[in-house]
């Protein structure tokens, strides 16, 4: 793997920050074409994009930290300032209450800027999880020996058993009684959160969406939720809450809003259709 691809000293170029960008570009140019093809205001997707951008970084940044608090009391502005060390879900919870508030500013229908804003967020999630790949930042899961287990030992937080002694021990853990590789191989954990949210735009990109309605945008948080969770029980993450990572707390958040969605969407056109 690649975290730097270009070295001009003072300057460093990451591949974490190049695909990164690629994500938003990507989410931002999706995004775009939806509200054009639906008729919605391109200024205030616009808009959306930078509190997208502002809530997703500093959320990210910020539920990292609450992660690993102890690591934070140690060296504070080192965390702060670092270019690794984001989790994702806190990107999302800040940037969805950000633009929600936005929107309703607008006057513009709630669900249907959430069911015309989901694709790209999928799309842009997808791009950025395979800079995590590139950058070996330390994002993957547990040792195992599974045909498409990766090891990344240029990687940002390396594979390599001398330099990762928390990756080796948990080796030993597992596989109780055979010697520890020199480099050991993991789960690439955010390669299979990057396939399944291209599953899950390919999804969202069908036709029979009814943009409004906010099915599209309660679908995409029970996948995402479900996903999410689903990965977490395989990440080097810690454990905190009834035995559950505080990605997978917030996973449970997105996967119970999303079915309460479903069903008042459901119960909200059956009264329509009463009242017809």
């Amino acid at each position: 793997m690649y975290p730097i691809l270009l070295d001009l000293g003072p300057v460093k170029i990451g591949s974490y920050g190049v695909l990164l960008a690629c994500a938003f570009l990507s989410a931002f140019l999706l995004i775009n074409w939806q509200f054009k093809k639906n008729n919605c205001d391109v200024e205030l997707a616009w808009d959306l994009h930078f509190l997208a951008i502002f809530g997703g970084m500093i959320g990210s940044r910020l539920l990292f930290i609450f992660e690993n608090f102890a690591e934070f009391l140690k060296d504070p502005m080192a965390m702060i300032f670092s270019t690794t060390g984001f989790s994702v879900l806190g990107g999302y919870v800040l940037a969805i209450f950000l633009c929600v508030i936005r929107v309703r500013h607008s006057g513009e229908p709630l669900f249907k800027m959430t069911d015309i804003y989901v694709p790209g967020m999928a799309i842009g999630y997808a791009i950025g999880r395979l800079g995590c790949i590139a950058a070996g930042d330390g994002c993957y899961g547990i040792p195992c020996k599974l045909p498409w287990a990766m090891s990344f030992p240029d990687g940002l937080v390396s594979t390599l058993a001398v330099k990762n002694p928390i990756l080796a021990s948990l080796w030993v853990k597992l596989f109780p009684g055979e010697a520890v590789p020199a480099d050991i191989p993991v789960h690439p954990t955010p390669l299979y959160e990057s396939i399944s949210s291209f599953v899950l735009l390919a999804i969202l990109l069908l036709p029979f969406w009814k943009l409004g309605s906010g099915r599209r945008f309660a679908f995409f948080l029970v996948w995402f939720g479900i996903s999410r969770y689903l990965v977490e029980s395989i990440r080097l993450n810690p454990f905190v809450y009834w035995g559950l990572s505080s990605s997978q707390v917030l996973s449970l958040v997105f996967i119970i809003l999303g079915l309460l969605l479903f069903v008042w969407v459901a119960r909200t056109e059956k009264q329509t259709a009463t009242l017809k």
